[in-house]
């Protein structure tokens, strides 16, 4: 099989996210900068526990062209421990309230309700829940604080063992029918707007992460803002052939490249400063295929 051909930019009918009083363009393709508060993440878990050096990785990426910050205070990879609600909240909610201070809109992933409480208290401004908001606790949430909100495909709840069920028939099928329903749901709950996450790495292969990146535009042909992340992650280490997850960064740039052709207009990453350059190429070169903004 060839490669998919890269075509024409798909521009998504969704061109504002809003973030609480915050209107976020999205003509322009926008960078979560990720900040992991986690001393076990896959790629700089212990990096950022200590708050002060957590402020000065969100002041660094604030500068390199971050749109949005996204912290999370626990790991979420493939067999992780879970975190107990209080170590969570006692690494997270310091930064937090620090962060919000840059100006810049923070994000908190999260999937427990009881921490996304207390954030969306402080004045986080987006919820990014990986469990796809299958709790009916985060929804309410989202509702009553007004704050949109990241729908994210897992086959479970439970990241400890869902690589055991990364099995599909047709993954990006069950992948899209998943996120529609949840986007219903959460919007007739009462949230504000739903954001799309396909979910790479979380319960799927190596062939189910090139099939959605390959057919991303059957997800944002839903109509919602799509965020992809696939930063440093396996795939792109089994692609290129880089073991260190810190090195993938080339390979992470083309993968998020490819899903902005598809028409994904967030890109949740760790190397800000390599994505907007990468970027300001990107848009350069396809800015002629834009339609002009009313």
């Amino acid at each position: 099989m060839g490669a998919p051909p890269l075509g024409p930019t798909i521009i998504p009918p969704v061109r504002t996210l809003w973030l609480r009083d915050r209107a976020l363009d999205l003509d322009r393709v926008r960078l979560l900068g990720v900040l992991n508060l986690t001393p076990d993440s896959f790629s700089d878990g212990g990096r950022y526990l200590d708050p002060e050096r957590a402020l000065e990785r969100a002041r660094e990426m604030v500068a390199e062209g971050a749109d949005i910050l996204d912290l999370g205070a626990e790991s979420t990879r493939p067999g992780a421990a879970p975190v107990p609600v209080e170590e969570e909240k006692r690494r997270l909610l310091p930064v937090l309230e620090a962060v919000l201070s840059l100006g810049v809109p923070v994000s908190v992933d999260t999937r427990k309700p009881e921490v996304a409480e207390e954030a969306l208290k402080l004045g986080a401004h987006l919820l990014n829940d990986v469990t796809g908001l299958r709790d009916e606790r985060m929804v309410a949430l989202a509702a009553r604080h007004g704050v949109a909100a990241v729908v994210m495909h897992m086959p479970v709840p439970d990241p400890a063992t869902m690589m055991a069920h990364a099995r599909y028939r047709d993954v990006v099928a069950e992948v899209k029918a998943f996120l529609e329903a949840q986007a219903k749901r959460a919007l007739s709950a009462g949230v504000p707007q739903v954001v799309l996450d396909p979910g790479f790495g979380f319960g799927k292969l190596l062939e189910h992460n090139l099939a959605l990146l390959r057919r991303l535009d059957e997800i944002v042909a839903l109509g919602h803002p799509v965020l992809v992340g696939l930063s440093r992650k396996r795939t792109i280490g089994e692609l290129s052939g880089v073991e260190d997850p810190a090195q993938r960064v080339h390979g992470s740039v083309a993968a998020h490249l490819f899903a902005v052709t598809k028409g994904a207009r967030l890109l949740r990453v760790h190397d800000v400063r390599a994505h907007r350059e990468a970027l300001g190429v990107w848009e350069a070169v396809y800015g002629g295929d834009r339609p002009s903004r009313a």
